[in-house]
């Protein structure tokens, strides 16, 4: 009978082991039409070399093709600057066209990998005057950037070419020209000077009109994949207490972005009883932050990389969003662990952040860097600092005509509006927060990140996002959208399910590119897309604690909470109160301070609502236990007093 019961049991487990693949697959597959988030009006279809032709300086020389395209065939730009200066492939349209009430652009282009140069994309009016937009090293990428969104505002005055009528603005109402022009690196002669990039089906579109996602989208975790993701951050962590950012990288690094994002992953993972670790995340989270408080520099910030295996410092470039993470992190490490020279470090950190806050609230020129810093004040409640870098980012950095967040703004006055994912993510919690109240921002600018930047891999059957692109599935951002709880969350996580390594990491992407056209992608094991996995199956690194001075508003019932027992400490009865934003399986567990399970007070579906448990611990002895509320992928701890 011992036998057949353990038959029994294998043979369920083989089932529910199988049942899981076959879920997993049938997820894959629902991805497998993935095309390019949006189509507008076909411009040029690059179908033949018809109204193409090349223009060049003295000593280049071009030369146009046709090949296969991403849809049907495309034109191919083969140029040589040879001992010359710049060569253009020039499209010439057969009449004017009028694109006044176009606001967006889209282009698809493939590089050969060869010699990286500078490409700029330009139109031309009827007058001669030239607006562009400037790349570096886009025919470097040797994949397909389908659908390329490139708003109408990053093109700017060029030039003009007659004094007729003199003027710096184009007329878009009668362009006849669109050019995609090759450039020397200006005082660098390269051996390299020939190079090749495929055009495919330049379209235009109104990007004001695209509907936006009307709700944010929760997802249900994967305990499994949690776990394998917090024990591949544990292999990677040194004797020196830093932890690897690429684990096939040749010389590694450990990064401060991606130390922050681990420390916030053990920080959630962790158990302290009066600052002491009590589980393995604890003490690596000790050993980590206690490395780099011990390097932080006499001004209060810290260097931005070291070598993992022996800690000596690497890069120092005081880069503003890596210093605001770690100020991040600092802070609920301290939440958890009560360690006063984090306490103290965090401070000096933040100190630093707010001497470089200029008087109109920004930091850098990067939106991202600016709200990094803004998450940074109001964990260490610096709430007069992120009030003016608030109104920076509500009013400088918002496009309010296509509604999204531009990647940048120089001088306060001339836009960066290339679409990135991390404003629409970072800056979208921060739209959403508490202290900003702003959710349909954050659903705007999700709505218009869906149709920009999703991608798929060169079969179709995977389908994400790219950070700026869309190049390829960066993993990372496909998380963070995810994290922000973008349109079709549920369907992207599944997909990064499939893509979890044995040992638990994450690939930062699926291929590797190098170039700095639309960032570095790269197919190794990465740690921040590893921690950035963790938080699509569990919940936000912005999440803040109660401890912190989060106020109740209309907008508290779109999150899961659970709030400090009272009384605290008690005898024996104590009540325990927690938030469901939607229907769903709720566990409410109590543990030890060893970890051990003590009891299941809830374990049913609940509808959304305020709910309030009476717990009685008339059979258990005095002392410090936890007790956990887990509903899908959310979960957190409270630690409650019993003094009998």
């Amino acid at each position: 009978m011992k036998n057949l019961k353990n038959y029994t049991f294998i043979l369920h487990t083989l089932i529910i082991a199988i049942s899981f693949l076959v879920t997993k697959e049938v997820q894959a597959q629902n991805l497998s039409n993935c095309t390019p988030g949006w189509n507008g009006t076909v411009l040029i279809d690059c179908e033949t070399t018809a109204n193409w032709s090349i223009e060049a300086s003295n000593g280049s020389s071009g030369i146009i093709l046709t090949t296969s395209g991403f849809i049907g065939d495309a034109v191919q730009f083969n140029w040589d600057l040879g001992t010359g200066d710049w060569v253009q492939a020039k499209y010439t349209f057969s009449q004017p066209i009028n694109l006044s009430q176009i606001d967006i652009f889209g282009l698809s282009l493939k590089g050969d990998g060869n010699y990286p140069d500078n490409i700029d994309l330009m139109f031309a009016d009827t007058n001669d005057v030239f607006y562009g937009a400037h790349f570096d090293a886009i025919n470097n990428i040797t994949i397909w950037m389908k659908n390329l969104a490139l708003p109408k505002k990053l093109f700017y005055f060029y030039f003009q070419t007659t004094t007729n009528s003199p003027t710096t603005n184009i007329d878009w109402s009668e362009i006849n020209r669109f050019f995609v022009v090759v450039k020397r690196t200006p005082l660098f002669k390269s051996p390299i000077n020939n190079g090749e990039l495929i055009i495919d089906h330049l379209q235009a579109d109104r990007a004001a009109d695209w509907t936006r996602q009307t709700e944010f989208e929760f997802t249900d975790g994967d305990t499994i994949a949690q776990i394998k993701a917090v024990n591949y951050i544990f292999s990677q962590q040194k004797a020196t207490g830093l932890i690897t950012s690429w684990k096939e990288e040749p010389d590694p690094k450990a990064w401060l972005y991606d130390q922050a994002l681990a420390l916030i992953v053990l920080s959630r993972e962790g158990f302290w009883i009066e600052g002491v670790p009590l589980n393995e995340s604890a003490t690596r989270a000790k050993a980590l932050a206690e490395f780099i408080t011990s390097c932080q520099k006499y001004d209060g910030h810290w260097p931005r990389a070291w070598d993992p295996n022996n800690g000596s410092e690497l890069v120092d470039d005081l880069w503003v969003g890596d210093q605001a993470w770690w100020v991040i992190a600092l802070a609920q490490y301290f939440l958890k662990s009560q360690d006063t020279l984090a306490y103290t470090s965090m401070n000096k950190g933040a100190d630093w952040l707010i001497s470089r806050i200029s008087a109109n609230g920004s930091l850098v020129p990067s939106t991202e860097g600016n709200v990094d810093a803004w998450w940074a004040m109001i964990f260490t409640n610096h709430f007069a600092e992120a009030e003016n870098i608030k109104m920076y980012l509500l009013n400088k950095a918002w496009d309010t005509d296509l509604h999204y967040w531009w990647r940048g703004l120089y001088n306060d006055s001339i836009p960066d509006p290339m679409v990135a994912m991390d404003c629409a993510s970072f800056v979208g919690e921060f739209a959403k927060s508490s202290y900003v109240q702003r959710p349909e921002m954050s659903k705007d600018a999700l709505g218009f990140v869906h149709r920009a930047l999703i991608t798929s891999d060169s079969t179709g059957n995977l389908c994400g996002f790219d950070g700026m692109g869309p190049v390829s599935i960066w993993c990372e951002g496909t998380a963070q959208y995810i994290v922000a709880g973008g349109e079709d969350a549920q369907q992207f996580l599944d997909m990064l399910i499939t893509l979890q390594r044995p040992d638990g990491g994450m690939p930062g992407s699926l291929y590797s590119v190098g170039g700095n056209a639309f960032g570095w992608l790269s197919n190794w094991t990465g740690l921040s897309s590893t921690a950035w996995f963790y938080f699509a199956l569990t919940k936000s690194p912005f999440t803040i604690d109660s401890t912190t001075n989060i106020k109740t508003n209309s907008f508290s019932l779109k999150e899961y909470k659970l709030f400090q027992n009272f009384p605290n400490p008690f005898n024996p009865v104590t009540k325990i109160k927690y938030q469901i934003p939607r229907i769903s399986f709720v566990t409410l567990k109590l543990y030890d301070m060893l970890g051990n399970e003590i009891s299941t007070i809830v374990n049913e579906e609940k509808p959304i609502g305020n709910y309030e448990v009476e717990f009685n611990a008339n059979e258990l002895a005095s002392g410090i236990y936890f007790y956990k509320l887990q509903s899908g992928s959310f979960s957190e701890i409270k630690k409650m007093v019993l003094l009998k």
